[in-house]
């Protein structure tokens, strides 16, 4: 038998992009009886370690993270992958594509961050024992919406590129909530050529409605991110 089964307490790698969360985390566990170890989030500047880190294997892993941009899902990626334990994520992110990112990503379940923390405890439990917690149905549909979502994304993107300076800076104030009138103020150019502008925008996004294009913008920043991270 190896260390890790030898001992009472299974050990757990508790991993989240807030820093609070992770403690909360960390404490909760180690109140029923868990044996905790926080994990640094990739890019995360500690300024000491948040506890004393014990070197050796651990039994399952807990991830907390909205996943609600690109980044994260990236990040939570890596965490899953250093390591052979399997992991859970429990995340607020509605049950669809981004449930799809993280089983992607290496995620043996994903719950709902409405989940009790006694189900919580009983998934790890049967995490570490080997024993499947997710239908393989369920984790098809949803890496399937995963898909879908990626190549949605990639097309966007590829729209995107064909917008104009002032039509991308257009389109990130009417996303900050900014009505046709301030822009053009903004601008020193009349409102009608604001509009104008922004049915440019629509045609060259191939959508329907301002709030579509709106919706699109998730696109632009998440790229604008990545190059300033690169």
């Amino acid at each position: 038998m190896t260390g890790s089964r030898r001992r009472s307490r299974l050990r757990v790698a508790v991993a989240s992009d807030q820093s609070l969360v992770s403690d909360a985390v960390r404490t909760a566990l180690a109140e029923r009886g868990f044996e905790p170890v926080v994990l640094r989030w990739p890019g995360e500047v500690l300024p000491r370690p948040r506890q004393p880190v014990r070197r050796g294997p651990v039994d399952v892993g807990l991830l907390v993270s909205e996943l609600d941009r690109r980044a994260r899902i990236r990040a939570a990626g890596l965490v899953m992958r250093r390591g052979s334990a399997p992991w859970a994520v429990l995340t607020g992110a509605p049950r669809g594509p981004l449930w799809g990112a993280a089983l992607e990503g290496g995620a043996g379940v994903v719950l709902s961050s409405e989940t009790s923390l006694e189900d919580v405890i009983a998934t790890l439990q049967r995490l570490a024992r080997g024993q499947t917690t997710m239908p393989e149905a369920d984790q098809r549909v949803l890496r399937a919406a995963w898909d879908e979502q990626r190549h949605r994304d990639q097309v966007l993107r590829e729209r995107a590129g064909s917008l104009t300076p002032r039509e991308r800076e257009v389109l990130l104030l009417l996303y900050s909530g900014e009505p046709v009138g301030r822009i053009a103020a903004l601008f020193d150019v009349s409102p009608a050529t604001v509009r104008s502008q922004v049915k440019s925008v629509l045609r060259k996004l191939e959508v329907n409605s301002q709030l579509a294009a709106v919706a699109a913008v998730r696109a632009l920043l998440d790229d604008a991110a990545d190059e300033v991270r690169s």
